[in-house]
C-alpha cells in the first residue's frame, strides 16, 4: 500500500522535476492508523530502522522522521512527517526500494500522503 502511494507521488514529482529542481527542503506527510494489536512503539521501531537505512542510502544525516499524533481535536490515527534536505535526496530513497513496506504494513495502514515545500515568513520590521 505504502509503495503504491509512493509510486503515485513519484510520477507526479517527475513532472515537476522536468520543470525545475530546487535545493530546498521538502516534507512528506503520511496519514496513518495503527493496526489492532500494534503500538506506537512498534511503529517507531520499524521507522527507526528505516531512518537509519534512509540516511545511509541517501548519504545525508539531514533526513528526519517523526511520529505525529493529535493532542487536541479528533483523536485517532497518526502521521509520519519525513523531511529531506531537497527533492533529489528524497528521490534517492524512492529509487532505492527500501524493503520496509511490508514491516510498516504489519503495524499500520496509511491512507494517503502529500509532499510540501514551506517558505519561512520573515517578521515585519
Amino acid at each position: 500500500m505504502l509503495k503504491k502511494i509512493m509510486l503515485a507521488t513519484v510520477t507526479s514529482l517527475f513532472l515537476l522535476l522536468s520543470v525545475s529542481v530546487h535545493a530546498e527542503p521538502v516534507t512528506i506527510v503520511f496519514s496513518c492508523e495503527l493496526k489492532d494489536g500494534s503500538t506506537k512503539e512498534d511503529a517507531m521501531e520499524v521507522n527507526a530502522r528505516w531512518l537509519k537505512w534512509a540516511r545511509s542510502t541517501a548519504g545525508s544525516d539531514e533526513i528526519t522522521s517523526s511520529y505525529v499524533s493529535t493532542i487536541i481535536g479528533e483523536l485517532g490515527g497518526f502521521m509520519w512527517v519525513d523531511t529531506y534536505p531537497d527533492i533529489a535526496t528524497w528521490g534517492k530513497i524512492v529509487d532505492a526500494d527500501s524493503e520496509f513496506d511490508a514491516e510498516f504494513e504489519e503495524v499500520s495502514t496509511c491512507s494517503g500522503n502529500r509532499m510540501y515545500r514551506g517558505e519561512e515568513t520573515v517578521p515585519a520590521k
